[in-house]
């Protein structure tokens, strides 16, 4: 990535690529209903995960729950104090420019769902993390929507974040959206542009099912009435579709973005 890229990129487009248009609104009742939940506080820890609310026009968390430390990095005080700003600032520059390409991508689908979707709307995406022990982690981020204004703009997202360092290998960052029945899944590519790229077909997913179950080319062919030459060459066809480097990084890469 050259270096103009990087130097476009400031904390300020990239929370303009949020607010653009946005109306003030309170979300005080959901974040109390998720804090006194120590249920789900459980769960997230034993998870190894963490969840926040996301406040869109203040750009800071009014709740934070979860291994914080432990995913991310960095003590939950330093989010709490000093918001989104925080967590953008610990990305590194080069992907930077590919989180706020992303942003801009989720608001805009957002907008254009229709109310009765946005409760089956999600977004998953990828960014690296610098980390206080200076290791550099690869985190997931999954959100669902929790209130937008009169216009569709986003006002308060959900947050679930995880560690996939050790799952995804590949050094791209990608995005998948969905409505609950539309998958639509991205790529950014060397120029920092959201790149579409084709889903894989229902026979490909059948195939990458029993492989993810152990089976032999031999077996997944006698299950499915083919030939172990039509495996072989649909499970090629598909670890060179998704830009992967074998059948494992594929499996674990369509899990992690719940396409699998």
């Amino acid at each position: 990535m050259s270096a103009v890229n990087q130097n476009q990129f400031s904390f300020g487009s990239f929370q303009k690529a949020w607010n653009k248009g946005v109306e003030a609104a309170d979300i005080s009742e959901i974040s109390e209903m998720l804090a006194h939940n120590p249920l789900l506080n459980q769960t997230l820890l034993l998870q190894g995960s963490a969840l926040a609310v996301k406040d869109i026009t203040r750009m800071h968390y009014p709740l934070i729950l979860g291994d914080v430390e432990n995913v991310c990095g960095w003590s939950k005080e330093l989010f709490f104090k000093e918001g989104v700003e925080a967590l953008i600032a610990r990305i590194p520059l080069a992907d930077r420019p590919g989180v706020e390409e992303m942003t801009k991508v989720i608001n805009a689908y957002v907008a254009a769902l229709p109310p009765e979707k946005l409760k089956s709307f999600r977004a998953i995406f990828d960014y690296r993390l610098m980390r206080k022990d200076g290791r550099v982690a690869r985190i997931c981020q999954e959100s669902i929507v929790l209130k937008t204004d009169s216009k569709g703009n986003i006002l308060f997202l959900l947050a679930l974040v995880s560690d996939i360092s050790y799952v995804k290998r590949i050094q791209k960052q990608h995005l998948h959206l969905t409505d609950g029945k539309e998958h639509l899944l991205f790529e950014v590519d060397d120029s920092n542009q959201c790149k579409p790229i084709d889903l894989l077909t229902k026979r490909e997913l059948e195939i990458l099912k029993l492989l993810n179950l152990s089976l032999t080319s031999d077996q997944i062919a006698e299950k499915l009435f083919i030939s172990p030459n039509t495996v072989n060459t649909h499970r090629q066809k598909m670890i060179r579709k998704m830009g992967m480097s074998d059948t494992t990084d594929l499996i674990n890469f369509l899990k992690v973005y719940r396409l699998l």
